[in-house]
């Protein structure tokens, strides 16, 4: 009986002793912390901010850099004193051993969230990783617009780029290249420059291009520019220079330009049995007629417009063509900028909303920091309006995107642009005579780009 109980109470005991042990070999010398000082969350903000635009600030961070920067800067005099941190490691349980903020010129101090810190001596953040052994230094950096962003400067690129003897002009970009084509005594010629420079010109034979081309209608899709001519007909090339007719169902009337749309089809009117229709068409190898939702065709120029995409980059639906200017069918002059949208195998017209007293006669519309703007001639000096809503609207621009004064007076300039820059080629100046000059605008805010 003794043996029994002496048994299982050694049983018990073992157990006990093994359960002990067991315990007792999980010691902080066996976990395994974290070796990871990234960074993978920042954000400041201050009690002076009124306007919230810190705290909505996006920083990135450059992981292989060690930067922390806001690609977007801060509005021109944005001003506060001191700034709240915000850092945030892998993930919220498995936090930094410690933080070091380092200030210019030279001192340094352990952060906690609480801290208030001067944002204009912010130089560096030097994290510890939760195994108390991994360091990581990030350099610091707070765009803010240093003077007004929306400020336009002017510069003149080339000058005398043509001939004197020209009588009619118009510029595209194509293939990364600006090429002018320009008549002159009775031919039509070219020279060309990179897109990129536009100071630098080379001319260019053309061949294949009658004297009567209507240099205005010139539109530029994918892979090939058209133009129509007198009679109607139609023109392609696919390198600039070598042009061949392209035969078509219905006479080409008019080319509006390229719609955007799925499919990015070609706007143009054509000629059915004397009736104007609009139609759409990829490369002219076919043609479908459209209808309009509103109007008629006969509302609409079919002579010395210029029109321009406008797609947002944040809005799929917001997808036009706009046309500006021109004269219609019947000789008379449009004053109207419309709005032309194609939807449905329909087009929906819209005209935009301007003062009446202003004049689109000789004008270009051209799309730039994500809205559309027009260059009009009046009073004997060109200015700009633009709009903000995507072309419903239209004002005049701000007296800071005013033209310079040795700009000449201008109407029928072809205006191009690229990411940040604004391209005027030519035009016909108040005399009557074709204008030989290039100039370049651009918005303060891309110098930083």
């Amino acid at each position: 009986m003794i043996s029994k109980y002496f048994l299982w109470t050694s049983v018990l005991i073992m157990n006990l002793l093994l359960l002990s042990s067991c315990l007792g070999s999980s010691n902080d010398g066996d976990l395994e912390y974290s070796p990871d000082a990234q960074i993978y969350s920042f954000s400041m903000a201050s009690k002076a901010d009124t306007l919230n635009l810190l705290r909505t600030t996006e920083f990135s961070i450059d992981q292989v850099n060690s930067r922390i920067f806001n690609k977007k800067p801060l509005p021109y005099q944005f001003h506060v004193d001191s700034v709240v941190l915000n850092i945030r490691g892998a993930n919220n349980l498995s936090t930094f051993s410690y933080v070091t903020i380092q200030l210019i010129p030279d001192s340094s101090f352990a952060w906690v969230q609480s801290d208030s810190i001067e944002v204009s001596r912010l130089h560096k953040i030097i994290t510890t990783a939760p195994d108390g052994i991994t360091k990581k230094t990030y350099e610091i950096q707070l765009y803010i617009y240093q003077q007004d962003p929306y400020i336009m400067s002017w510069e003149k690129v080339a000058e005398d780029y043509l001939p004197t003897t020209v009588n009619q002009q118009k510029t595209v970009e194509f293939n990364n290249r600006f090429i002018t084509y320009y008549i002159a005594n009775g031919a039509v010629n070219a020279t060309s420059s990179s897109a990129s420079d536009g100071n630098n010109w080379t001319t260019a034979s053309v061949t294949g291009l009658p004297p009567a081309i209507q240099l205005s209608s010139l539109t530029v899709s994918e892979n090939y520019i058209f133009a129509i001519d007198d009679d109607n007909r139609l023109f392609r090339t696919s390198d600039g220079f070598t042009w061949t007719q392209v035969v078509t169902e219905f006479p080409i009337v008019t080319i509006y330009g390229v719609i955007p749309s799925a499919t990015d089809d070609i706007l143009v009117m054509v000629n059915d049995s004397s009736t104007s229709k609009l139609a759409i068409t990829e490369d002219f190898t076919s043609l479908q007629l459209v209808e309009m939702n509103s109007g008629t065709p006969a509302d609409l120029p079919v002579k010395n417009f210029s029109a321009v995409q406008i797609e947002s980059t944040t809005s799929y639906t917001i997808k036009y063509l706009a046309i500006a200017g021109g004269s219609k069918a019947d000789d008379t002059d449009s004053n109207d900028i419309w709005i032309l949208q194609e939807k449905g195998g329909e087009i929906y017209a819209l005209k935009s909303k301007k003062s009446e007293s202003v004049s689109v006669d000789g004008s270009s519309i051209f799309f730039y920091d994500e809205k559309p703007y027009i260059l009009v001639a009046s009073g004997g000096k060109n200015s700009l309006l633009y709009s903000d809503n995507y072309g419903l609207d239209w004002k005049p621009a701000e007296e800071n995107q005013s033209l310079p004064a040795t700009f000449n007076y201008r109407k029928n300039a072809s205006v191009i642009t690229d990411n940040n820059n604004i391209w005027i080629f030519g035009g016909v100046s108040q005399a009557q005579t074709q204008i030989r000059d290039v100039w370049k605008g651009r918005l303060n805010k891309f110098d930083l780009n």
